[in-house]
């Protein structure tokens, strides 16, 4: 998981710290972000789950230490309203697979000088229903719901909009047809693209996996 220590007098390598950073993310702790940089922020995140855990509050996760043992077995906290948690813990719950593509084209938008946010990574089912009954959404299950087995949010779905605009037009439109562009150069699929149009909404997979997905979901 780790080859080095992480934290307080630790090696922290920048790859050791990302994997620390999101194994706090997990359970509800804040790393002060995911950056494989441990500052104090991270520090303090670790003394949190240690004393959380009924662990010395060293601020230091160690190869094989009891840290590092709690963190990964500790369950995840994944409660609240989804669209106010943090970026990156909207960002943690995306797809392992599906992540880095959406991390690519808030990239290459900031390039292009937007200010790109992330409104909904993974959603409840729970909320979906409500969006459905609102007519706000076409399906009672969506890829924005994907978890795994265990109940961990994998999703496959993102909304997307500039933090000056959202959904506001008529600069909203010029992000969303930068978003479309960015998105399928990534390989995504661009809910501005179909009939019922979907202007934030990029996707992982296309419409057809959607009845695998709730299956390997167990909904």
């Amino acid at each position: 998981m780790i080859e080095a220590a992480v934290g307080e007098g630790g090696v922290n390598r920048a790859g050791d710290v990302r994997a620390v950073q999101w194994l706090l993310l997990r359970i509800g702790i804040d790393p002060g972000g995911i950056d494989g940089i441990a500052g104090p922020r991270l520090i303090a995140a670790i003394r949190s789950a240690q004393d959380r855990f009924g662990i010395d509050a060293d601020g230091r996760v160690d190869p094989g230490g009891a840290t590092l043992a709690r963190l990964r077995a500790a369950p995840a906290h994944w409660d609240g309203d989804s669209s106010n948690w943090p970026q990156e813990r909207k960002l943690a719950s995306l797809h392992p697979r599906f992540r880095p593509r959406v991390v690519a084209v808030i990239a290459r938008l900031r390039t292009e000088r937007f200010r790109p946010v992330v409104v909904y990574g993974w959603r409840s089912v729970e909320v979906q229903q409500r969006l459905f009954r609102a007519g706000s959404s076409k399906v009672r299950f969506s890829f924005h719901n994907a978890q795994t087995p265990e109940g961990i949010p994998a999703a496959w779905a993102a909304d997307l909009v500039d933090e000056r605009w959202y959904w506001r037009e008529p600069d909203a439109h010029v992000f969303f047809r930068a978003l479309g562009k960015a998105a399928k150069a990534e390989g995504l699929v661009w809910g501005g693209d179909w009939k019922f149009r979907d202007w934030a909404h990029v996707q992982g997979r296309p419409n057809g996996d959607l009845a695998a997905v709730r299956r390997e979901s167990g909904a």
